[in-house]
């Protein structure tokens, strides 16, 4: 073995030797808060699939609560950031010399264009510009929110009947101690009683609520499908209804083939709607499982490993977005490029 690899192996035993120690050391502390000794730990919230509500009272349509929830709140924030980013980068266009955030804006749209999506649609490149670059910029900066301070951590306090955490007053601000209720003695847990608290946080990455990653989908699915009816009109629909194989069907191996071409179309329709599972949940899942690793990290790691795991969210953000637009791409180049049965 070489000798540089003896030494990077040494130098990652040492790393994880070190958060191990340093882990169990940061993961209880002891702190004195109004006059008493208060145990903080490092623990993992109340993990919820879907948006969590954040401002009562909420709408009733059609058995549906309609109200403010916290990835749609985070979502009209990154969209404001994105608006805001636009604007300013437009505020160069045309003024010589222009300025760097305008020359930033030009080189990161013509990356992607001219690198990864002119290759793939040619001259229709130009129509799917805006909804690919817009999708990638926005899943990216959404996902760059797990990186805020204070992500997922503060948020409106919730009184629970049963379980939640122990809780202290500082200054005002409730604080989450770590402690579960259920076994932490009633004298050491405030409030007293039965119940805990939780926090809904006030920012949630959106992409981790399935809710929006379903809705880009269906926007990302409408777009495609009107592209290829743009690019072939009505005969863009026979690549799913292949009446023509049924006029010549003739008998034989031919009108086995002509009969089995025809069944091939409605799964060629069936696949269409599926790619609506294949943007939605692909996405959706990823940028979840993210959050959850995470927060297992940073119980188990409270002092250097979940750095190193944000950072490795900081990537996957910027993957998951890069696929998004990819499949959007290429998507339509399949819609587009339509051939007639």
């Amino acid at each position: 073995m070489k000798p540089r690899t003896i030494v990077l192996l040494a130098i990652l035993i040492f790393a994880c030797v070190l958060g191990c120690v340093l882990g169990n050391f940061g993961s209880g502390i002891v702190l004195p808060i109004n006059g008493q000794n208060v145990k903080f730990t490092a623990f993992i919230p109340t993990i919820v699939v879907p948006g969590e509500l954040l401002i009562q009272p909420t709408i009733d349509i059609f058995g549906l609560k309609v109200g403010l929830y916290n990835t749609l709140f985070t979502t009209l924030i990154v969209d404001a950031v994105i608006i805001v980013l636009v604007i300013l980068g437009r505020r160069g266009i045309g003024i010589k010399p222009s300025n760097w955030f305008t020359n930033a804006w030009e080189a990161y749209i013509e990356l992607l264009h001219k690198n990864y999506i002119v290759p793939t649609l040619g001259a229709r490149a130009r129509a799917v510009v805006p909804i690919a670059v817009a999708a990638f910029t926005f899943i990216m900066i959404a996902g760059f929110f797990e990186l805020v301070p204070g992500h997922e951590s503060i948020g409106v306090v919730e009184h629970l009947a049963t379980g939640g955490f122990c809780s202290v007053d500082v200054g005002g601000v409730t604080v989450l101690t770590g402690q579960q209720v259920k076994t932490t003695a009633a004298k050491d847990c405030a409030p007293v009683g039965a119940g805990g608290v939780t926090v809904i946080p006030f920012l949630r990455r959106p992409t981790s609520d399935l809710s929006t990653t379903l809705a880009m989908a269906l926007v990302a699915f409408l777009f495609i499908e009107i592209q290829g009816v743009r690019a072939n009109g009505v005969r863009y629909f026979g690549n799913f209804f292949r009446i023509n194989t049924l006029r010549h069907a003739g008998s034989g191996m031919t009108g086995l083939t002509n009969y089995i071409q025809f069944g091939v179309g409605f799964l060629e329709l069936l696949s269409e709607f599926i790619r609506i599972i294949s943007f939605s949940f692909r996405l959706f899942g990823n940028m979840f499982a993210g959050s959850i690793l995470v927060f297992v990290m940073a119980f188990i790691f409270p002092m250097i490993l979940p750095t190193l795991f944000l950072a490795l969210e900081f990537a996957i953000a910027i993957i998951q977005a890069f696929v998004f637009m990819m499949l959007i791409v290429v998507f339509t180049s399949l819609a587009v490029a339509h051939t007639e049965h």
